[in-house]
């Protein structure tokens, strides 16, 4: 499907929701958004990030690093654990 901005803004909002497409979505973290989060990457890495997710019609999760930022970098698709530590907002 070609979507461009202009198209999505003059769909309503139950068009959009029909046409939006998840699957950038990170499964782990479906349901997550909003909690701090303690993660383990495929590469052992331990990381600690509040889960957020961008807008538009495909939208990924984001891993912001404190209550008062403005976005952050998209999360990867898999995790070798995730645990839910707190609700952050």
């Amino acid at each position: 499907m070609s979507m461009t901005q202009a198209k999505w803004d003059s769909l309503s909002p139950s068009d959009r929701e029909q046409l939006r497409d998840n699957s950038d979505l990170s499964s782990q973290l479906v349901g997550l958004e909003g909690w701090c989060v303690e993660v383990v990457t495929d590469y052992d890495e331990k990381r600690r990030f509040i889960v957020g997710k961008s807008t538009g019609w495909r939208p990924c999760h984001l891993e912001i690093s404190r209550r008062n930022s403005y976005g952050g970098l998209a999360a990867e698709n898999h995790y070798k654990s995730v645990t839910q530590l707190y609700y952050a907002r």
